[in-house]
């Protein structure tokens, strides 16, 4: 039979937002409805739930990598072997899977995951080191954060904020992770020419740091300001921006 390609091309736009760690551009290929389960427990079902499975390693790593192995497809599924790759604090975690995927074609969207991983040994060597990530202390998620702000990199700096985690500043308030990747999207734009100097990050509570910083320009005029972080396991859930002159 005729390969329908919508079902390839909509597989492999979903690998590829998952090797980017960016939950919205996941997001978009996955269906209102979809259900995704590591076989033989249960599934999540529904896009958010389904996101926040895939966020609860995607923003912890530094990279990701799945490689296929093989790949057929007939009608509105998708048979993919791989091999997924995780870089958590520079240490390579990979395991073998094998993926079942329906695609709607309507929608062009992946509306079903069955992907089959012995999830025991998997979870052996990979829970340890995202428990160890959950436990940092404030203070070393937001110098994380922080780290990342250097890059310009929106997925990274928006990698350690909780899914419903908020961010205040003057006059804007982003009330999920998605709306606070947008805003990291445009800090690029916003630092143009722009210098942005961090103060030492100062831990307030076990599950409360602040620093201070100071953005220079090219005609001299600066602004300056704070920065208050809420974390709760080994994630950012509050910020508050607050100024103490302009703005950007």
């Amino acid at each position: 039979m005729e390969i329908d390609p919508i079902t390839r091309q909509t597989i492999e736009r979903l690998l590829a937002a998952i090797e980017s760690r960016d939950l919205r551009a996941i997001r978009t290929v996955l269906h209102a409805d979809v259900t995704w389960q590591n076989v033989p427990h249960p599934p999540a079902e529904g896009r958010e739930a389904v996101v926040g499975l895939l966020a609860n390693i995607l923003c912890w790593s530094d990279k990701v990598q799945w490689d296929v192995v093989s790949a057929s497809v007939s009608g509105l599924t998708g048979w993919y072997e791989r091999l997924d790759r995780f870089w958590l604090d520079g240490e390579e975690y990979a395991v073998p899977c094998n993926g079942v995927l329906t695609v709607d074609r309507d929608t062009q969207s992946v509306i079903a995951m069955r992907d089959y991983v012995d999830l025991g040994e998997w979870r052996s060597r990979v829970t340890p080191k995202l428990a160890s990530l959950a436990a940092r202390p404030a203070a070393e998620v937001v110098a994380r954060h922080l780290k990342a702000v250097r890059t310009l990199d929106p997925v990274a700096m928006a990698a350690d904020y909780a899914l419903s985690a908020t961010l205040e500043r003057p006059g804007a308030r982003y009330p999920d992770w998605y709306a606070i990747a947008d805003y990291f999207a445009s800090v690029p734009e916003r630092l143009a020419g722009r210098q942005l100097i961090f103060g030492e990050v100062e831990a307030t509570g076990p599950d409360a740091a602040q620093v201070a910083w100071e953005m220079t320009g090219d005609t001299g005029s600066a602004v300056s300001g704070r920065d208050l972080f809420r974390v709760n396991e080994g994630r950012i859930f509050h910020q508050v921006t607050t100024l103490d002159e302009g703005d950007f």
